[in-house]
């Protein structure tokens, strides 16, 4: 489960900024926390603000920590890292964007972190928490090109170090050449952490999840029913559906080229099936079944679908997931819905959900306490500022979402009247 996450000097973060799942000492809604050691964390959060407060920056953030985490180590000397300094002041350009993650994994608490500009690392650095007290595995730091490895990391460390270039993570190095432990944390980057952008589309994920049954027959059975009887629930008019892989037909070009490059074209579009997804349609009155292709359906009944796969898979697996705008095509009270199934009682423990949004009726004492909502708002340095609701008193009887749209949070857009021909 994620405790913390942290990132300065990345795109619209200037300062450091932080966001903590650690629940506060309020004891209303206690099934929205989950118990880990000493600490209670939250099971969602949701992040507001305006139109390029930063909310996106944020998840963008996280995205790229783990793509860097999961890919440096087949990273080719001379590769860019994809990484951006905040650009509005000359000192910020020149210094290294900053990432680091505390999370708990098999029940030991971890912080992670890594220095870098889109040229290399600067700095990386491992602590574990196993019996409460810091264990630090190692520390890198380019200004001394100085490397600290304690005792409590097995296995050929100066070896792994070696093999380890400037623009690839120790720790990407360390789990491509098997360290145990090192590979447990890559894990967690890798199986416990989704990070859904704005821009990406999950139907693939969810269609490949329904078709192969290969890892886990038991997400598969109970993926195919919660997408059928969900898609019924959620009143979209569909009562069933059918996915299936097609047949790749080779395009006429192939025919052109030469025998061994048409043989290698040949092989990637035979192990490139795409996938087709249909949703059952019925009459009501004449009982008529109508299978439709999902390129057909709603924007809404898409997201839908491509949500599905995701946000069941973190609450049978334990995962934490990271949804920029969360509501996007979605009623208000499928997005509800949805938040409630990972608060609830059978979304197994560690099953976490951070997102951003602007649907403000989602601010409901009955669904998220204050600690749970967080904000985003520029300052002075166009730079963005991350905060909780925690920042704030609460006045005696205010609602939370008449608080916030009158901007006692502030996060909210200072809106003057449009003008046309600067009249």
């Amino acid at each position: 489960m994620l405790v913390e996450f942290k990132v300065g000097n990345y795109r619209s973060f200037r300062k450091e900024q932080a966001l903590s799942l650690v629940a506060s000492k309020d004891t209303k809604l206690r099934g929205n926390c989950v118990g880990k050691r000493k600490l209670r964390l939250l099971k969602a959060v949701g992040i507001y603000g305006p139109n390029a407060s930063g909310k996106s920056n944020f998840i963008k953030a996280l995205y790229v920590m783990r793509d860097i985490i999961l890919a440096s180590a087949d990273y080719q000397p001379g590769k860019k890292l994809p990484v951006q300094p905040f650009l509005f002041d000359s000192k910020s350009k020149k210094k290294p964007s900053t990432f680091e993650v505390t999370f708990y994994h098999e029940n030991v608490r971890y912080q992670y972190g890594f220095s870098a500009t889109s040229k290399r690392i600067h700095d990386e650095w491992l602590l574990t928490y196993p019996k409460g007290r810091a264990q630090t595995w190692y520390e890198r730091k380019l200004k001394r090109d100085d490397w600290k490895f304690g005792s409590f990391l097995k296995g050929e460390k100066e070896r792994l170090k070696d093999k380890t270039r400037e623009n690839v993570l120790f720790l990407s190095v360390g789990a491509q050449w098997n360290n145990k432990q090192l590979t447990t944390v890559y894990e967690w980057f890798k199986k416990k952490l989704r990070v859904m952008p704005a821009d990406a589309i999950w139907a693939q994920v969810t269609a490949e999840m329904l078709l192969e049954s290969n890892e886990d027959k038991k997400i598969k059975t109970i993926l195919t029913e919660f997408i059928k009887s969900c898609l019924q629930d959620a009143d979209l008019g569909i009562f069933g559906l059918n996915v299936e892989k097609s047949k790749v037909t080779e395009p006429k070009f192939l025919t052109e080229l030469p025998e061994k490059s048409r043989d290698i074209f040949s092989k990637y579009f035979k192990q490139s099936p795409t996938i087709e997804v249909e949703m059952l349609h019925k009459n009501v009155k004449t009982g008529k079944e109508v299978f439709l292709p999902i390129q057909e359906e709603s924007d809404g009944t898409r997201r839908f679908f491509e949500l599905a796969g995701p946000w069941l898979e973190a609450i049978v697996t334990g995962m934490t997931v990271f949804i920029d705008e969360l509501e996007a095509s979605l009623h208000p009270l499928l997005t509800r819905e949805l938040i409630k199934l990972i608060q609830g009682s059978h979304s197994k423990q560690g099953a976490q959900l951070i997102f951003t949004t602007h649907d403000t009726t989602l601010l409901d004492p009955e669904l998220f306490r204050r600690d749970q909502i967080w904000f985003t708002e520029k300052d002075e340095h166009s730079s963005t500022r991350l905060y909780s609701m925690l920042d704030y008193k609460p006045r005696k009887g205010e609602a939370m979402q008449r608080g916030y749209l009158a901007g006692r949070y502030g996060a909210v857009p200072i809106i003057e009247a449009f003008k046309l021909n600067g009249k």
